[in-house]
């Protein structure tokens, strides 16, 4: 016999299902692509973070922006925390529709804007005048091949864009600055 508690379980799960799964395809209408560059946190930095590894002798600014002057360096080997990070996206990709995306309304041969990529298949994609911030965007194929395989490819990279990843970090010493995402280690443990 099944108890009320666990049928009162399946019956919420199965309430908000589609409530998740609709919600990373939500259209914030936008007539415009968004202007750039289009800054914003990639989400994966949190309080209880492992520290990464400084990879090669790395530049601290004291900025991320374009104003930027350096202000220290880091040794390679240095552990360092991870304080805050920002995607910077000065030109987004440009994906060609291969094939329809009903959660989108899109057909073969529109377009998709990307912009900010953020791991896991994640990212933000404007679209007939549609922003979708931190959409699943696991339907994209690379242009070397990867990303997405089999049967629910319906989009193709045809021009990547730039966009940067940047961290401020702080040193052992406590002095603290930005870096660009290629001179750390961020596997895990780094």
């Amino acid at each position: 016999m099944i108890s009320r508690g666990a049928i009162s379980g399946l019956l919420l799960l199965w309430w908000t299902y589609p409530v998740v799964a609709f919600a990373q395809l939500k259209c914030q209408p936008a007539a415009n692509p968004p202007k750039l560059p289009v800054v914003r946190p990639s989400g994966r930095i949190n309080a209880s973070a492992a520290p990464f590894r400084v990879l090669q002798l790395a530049g601290m600014s004291d900025t991320w922006k374009e104003t930027r002057r350096e202000i220290g360096t880091v040794p390679a080997g240095t552990m360092v925390e991870a304080l805050e990070d920002l995607v910077v996206v000065e030109a987004p990709d440009i994906l060609w529709v291969t094939g329809a995306i009903d959660d989108m309304n899109l057909k073969e041969g529109d377009k998709i804007l990307r912009y900010a990529h953020l791991g896991e298949g994640q990212a933000d994609l404007w679209a007939n005048g549609c922003w979708y911030k931190g959409a699943n965007a696991d339907f994209v194929t690379e242009p070397d091949g990867a990303g997405c395989g089999g049967t629910s490819c319906s989009a193709k990279v045809t021009k990547l864009g730039k966009q940067t990843w940047w961290f401020r970090i702080k040193r052992p010493d406590g002095k603290s600055g930005w870096t660009q995402s290629q001179n750390l280690d961020l596997s895990r443990g780094g």
